[in-house]
């Protein structure tokens, strides 16, 4: 009995302990709301399913069960085996996929089944890469098609009853599937507010990879230009910055600032637009760098090269001085006459030629494609050339070396293209004596009735040569690269200058090889839809913001359309 009497102590114990409650965590209900928008937009399509599917509709192009169906429309980039082809690169395929009859339109009147396909089309849609200079036409083609498919069709998703938030996220925001999917989002995007996006994003299943993110970097600055001019400065750095990190979008972001930039009532230097400039397209005054230089209206591109050459003018006689000692006199004289220099180029010495200083490996890349070697038994001799109209000026690190000038219509007796010498009067030296030279001069205050020699230079320029400072010569030669034919020179000055062209000035005539080779110098998507039924149009998927395009598809008979693009 003492154990049931020991039992029965403990039973009417158990009564006495006091209730506890449990504490109140509505944390598991955050989580299941993340899971259903989470699950709302597919992110669980298992990827297996889809190769399975994409392979089997690849045998058989039509669509027999919904789920096949849904896979597939999620599956358009995979490629049906490693570097093999994918739906969205195959024409037949692609349209099989939007069949009224057998493609995922049979299901289009039944918003609950049809959206299950619709939501995974959207899904390649932000997925394939359209812009990508290695997409094929046919990819870019069918990637438009998509793009207007899933306008046409966004209202077909919505039911009656219940609507995740995916659906009327696509509802919501139907230009994601024009021509400016980015503008509505730029602005805000731009001052700093990122939420709206990046609940669209999450809404909509757009991974950060997508080619959507990136292009409403290039939305931002098309946002930017439209803002004051204080404003618009202000934020060139940061757009510059976004630029750097994205190799596709670069060019058409840099076309956008220059040309707005030098809108601007002065347009003074901004050494950072400078240097992205030169670092991405090169030296604006080369031959070589003239595609890459097309995009930008004439005034810009010359007021980069002012810029530049005002650099290297300042740099020549502040680093590259012989002695190693900035020469303020000739610098500030040559800078006067950064406008009237076609051309620009450097002969450098070993010293310059060779040095590991950080300054000195940053101006020789600067000057890529202006450098050649300087032979001469002083090493840290240099030597700086300028076209000036017919003028070939030539001036030397080292102060005590004279001014030599020569005159592009008669035969130069040195070729830049190759290693030139200082010694006078040998082959392919920078330094001869009459009649090959025509000017020479010492930069010495007080000889031939001058005080000062930088009046007897402004002097002699103008009258031999008609050269004066910021003024643009009137004559202007290529650069000297190579020794022309001897010609006697001409009595009276050649014809005047004409304006430089770009790009869209000089029009091809029209050709089909003609336009896909400017569509891949400008990035730009070709869609043909000629070949639909006969009555299809040529489709140039692009808008309106770059002039010199609209300059040259307008002089090969396209008509634009909002929206849409630019077609013939």
């Amino acid at each position: 009995m003492k154990a049931l009497d020991r039992l029965a102590g403990l039973l009417r114990g158990s009564n006495q302990v006091t209730e506890h409650s449990l504490p109140t965590d509505n944390s598991i209900d955050i989580v299941i709301a993340k899971l259903e928008r989470i699950t709302s937009v597919g992110t669980s399509m298992p990827a297996d399913l889809q190769h399975q599917a994409v392979r089997r509709f690849w045998e058989s192009p039509q669509f027999d069960n919904l789920r096949d169906a849904s896979l597939v429309s999620f599956g358009l980039c995979i490629p049906l085996r490693p570097s093999g082809p994918c739906i969205m690169e195959d024409r037949r395929r692609f349209l099989a996929v939007l069949d009224r009859q057998t493609g995922v339109d049979q299901w289009v009147d039944e918003p609950l089944w049809y959206r299950r396909c619709y939501q995974g089309l959207v899904r390649s849609y932000f997925s394939y890469d359209a812009a990508n200079i290695a997409a094929p036409a046919v990819g870019k083609q069918n990637w438009g098609d998509l793009r207007d498919y899933l306008s046409e069709r966004v209202h077909s998703i919505e039911a009656k009853t219940v609507n995740p938030d995916w659906v009327k996220a696509a509802i919501g925001n139907q230009q994601l599937f024009s021509d400016a999917p980015c503008a509505l989002y730029a602005e805000a995007v731009l001052n700093g507010n990122s939420s709206e996006i990046d609940q669209l994003c999450e809404s909509m299943g757009i991974v950060k990879e997508s080619w959507f993110l990136r292009e409403l970097v290039l939305a931002q600055v098309r946002q930017a230009t439209k803002l004051g001019d204080v404003k618009f400065t202000q934020i060139i750095p940061r757009l510059l910055e976004m630029l750097a990190g994205n190799p596709v979008l670069r060019d058409r972001g840099l076309i956008l600032l220059l040309n707005r930039y030098v809108k601007l009532p002065l347009p003074g230097l901004h050494p950072q637009l400078r240097d992205a400039a030169v670092e991405w397209w090169g030296n604006p005054w080369l031959p070589s760098n003239e595609m890459r230089w097309g995009g930008v209206v004439p005034d810009a591109r010359e007021m980069v090269s002012d810029w530049l050459k005002r650099e290297f003018v300042d740099a020549f006689f502040s680093k590259l001085a012989k002695d190693g000692v900035g020469d303020k006199r000739r610098a500030n004289f040559w800078l006067r006459y950064a406008k009237s220099m076609d051309n620009i180029q450097f002969a450098l010495g070993p010293t310059a030629m060779c040095s590991s200083d950080r300054d000195f490996v940053a101006l020789r890349h600067k000057m890529k494609g202006l450098i050649t070697e300087l032979r001469t038994a002083d090493r840290s001799n240099n030597a700086f050339v300028m076209t000036m109209g017919s003028l070939v000026a030539v001036e030397f690190g080292g102060m005590g070396n004279a001014f030599y000038g020569y005159d592009t219509r008669d035969s130069l007796p040195f070729d830049m293209s190759r290693p030139v010498d200082t010694t006078k009067n040998v082959r392919n030296s920078l330094k001869h004596d009459e009649p090959t030279r025509i000017l020479w001069m010492l930069h010495k205050d007080g000889i031939h009735g001058w005080a000062r020699w930088e009046d007897m230079f402004e002097a002699t320029l103008k009258r031999r040569y008609g050269i004066s400072p910021n003024t643009v010569p009137r004559v202007r030669v290529p650069p000297p690269t190579s020794n022309p034919p001897s010609s006697p020179r001409p009595t009276q000055t050649t014809t005047p200058e004409q304006p430089s062209r770009s790009a869209g000035d000089s029009l091809l005539p029209y050709s089909r090889d003609t336009l896909m080779a400017f569509a891949r110098a400008r990035n730009l998507t070709i869609e043909d839809r000629t070949a639909n039924n006969g009555g299809g149009n040529l489709w140039v998927r692009t808008g309106q913001d770059d002039l010199q395009v609209n300059k040259v598809l307008q002089g090969w008979k396209f008509n634009y359309k909002p929206d849409k693009g630019w077609w013939k």
